[in-house]
């Protein structure tokens, strides 16, 4: 493709309806509900924490990358090629085909069958079909914008956004009570539980995408790149924190007092608000976004295992939509179980990569420093293991 000095307006706008997309896996969209039910009366203080981690550390994640040159390599470099690779290596394994991927389906399975006793035959099927459909679009990765950005990113976008607005005009119940941890610290628990989303390593993920994405349609050079991926961080950080606080509201508004997931709530509005039709609408809302998110993590895993390992970027896709396939029928609670450590034990590390990528842009980091910083950053993620545990 020839080289463009920039992109169409639509095609800027799709650049950034597809970054938020990404973003908005199940797990994104049924959390905030949650919060806002726990903090009541002290949502508004809960959600500004919330937001904090949730929303502005990813958008500076993807930032950080794209003044590098949209290279994650780069990011990490002074901690040299080997241990690079390891920690990268392992953010993308369970983020993508060990965790984040399978988990897309799992989510999608058990909200469609209503939470029935699930049956292996009903999850294989599903998930071929589920993996089927992801594959499909990933065969064509040059049309990821026009797939994703143009297409499937607007339809659950608008409908999540709609979803939402609704529930702000229009709560349906009164304002929750305040559970024990919001009363003593709103802004502080919202702070960490938006840090439980760990949208910061799947910005290092997608911000990889938007790079490449931008060099298919002919965007050259690092400052072009760096412009529009910063202009897609923004347009993603202004729908996430729409999103976010309309279902915070939700949430606080929510009959469900004590509802143990932010699913419960939702489907508790949609189905009062919108009647028959609200289980049919939430469960297409949800799968819908699972795809996305599926779609997004499968290629950004595969690419950067390509461009490290040379091994072909179509084997490697087709390698992590079976495997994660396989693991899916695993379940939720068994994936949870099996990744959440590893992924809090890395999370502080990869805060800390994204931090220091943006700050050696502008002063010069020497490696040893950059080193310690790292591992100390690592050693705290994982002695809050033993600490939580």
């Amino acid at each position: 493709m020839p080289k463009n000095s920039k992109l169409s307006f639509p095609e800027t706008i799709a650049l950034g309806c597809m970054t938020l997309a990404l973003f908005l896996g199940a797990g994104n969209i049924i959390f905030p509900p949650l919060v806002g039910m726990q903090a009541g009366a002290n949502s508004f203080n809960a959600g500004f924490g919330f937001i904090i981690t949730a929303v502005l550390f990813p958008a500076l994640a993807i930032i950080s990358l794209a003044i590098n040159g949209g290279d994650i390599n780069e990011l990490t470099r002074p901690l040299g090629k080997r241990v690079s690779l390891i920690f990268i290596s392992i953010c993308f394994l369970t983020l993508g085909v060990f965790f984040g991927t399978p988990r897309t389906a799992s989510i999608s399975y058990e909200i469609i069958s209503n939470g029935e006793t699930p049956s292996w035959a009903g999850k294989v099927l599903f998930s071929l079909i589920f993996f089927f459909l992801a594959g499909i679009t990933l065969a064509k990765p040059g049309k990821l914008l026009e797939i994703v950005g143009f297409f499937l990113s607007p339809i659950k976008i608008s409908a999540l956004i709609f979803i939402g607005i609704c529930a702000w005009y229009y709560p349906i119940a009164n304002i929750t009570p305040t559970t024990a941890a919001y009363q003593v610290s709103a802004f502080g628990t919202g702070f960490i539980n938006g840090y439980q989303t760990l949208d910061v390593i799947s910005a290092l993920c997608f911000g990889a995408i938007i790079t490449h994405t931008l060099k298919q349609r002919g965007i050259a050079g690092n400052r072009s790149i760096f412009r529009y991926s910063t202009i897609a961080a923004v347009i993603a950080a202004a729908g996430l924190t729409l999103i976010y606080i309309c279902y915070l509201s939700m949430g606080a508004h929510s009959p469900l007092v004590g509802a143990t997931n932010g699913l419960q709530i939702m489907a508790a509005y949609v189905n009062t608000v919108f009647g028959v039709y609200g289980g049919a609408l939430l469960k297409t809302i949800i799968t819908l976004a699972c795809l996305v998110t599926a779609i997004g993590l499968t290629t950004g895993t595969a690419r950067y295992f390509s461009q490290n390992t040379h091994i072909s970027y179509g084997l490697l896709v087709i390698a992590s939509l079976v495997v994660s396939a396989a693991i899916s029928v695993l379940g939720l609670n068994v994936l949870t179980a099996l990744a959440v450590p590893v992924l809090c034990a890395i999370y502080p590390a990869a805060l800390v990569v994204v931090g220091l990528g943006i700050i050696k842009k502008v002063v010069t980091i020497p490696h040893n420093l950059y080193r310690v910083i790292f591992y100390s950053a690592l050693g705290i993620g994982i002695i809050s293991l033993f600490v939580q545990s």
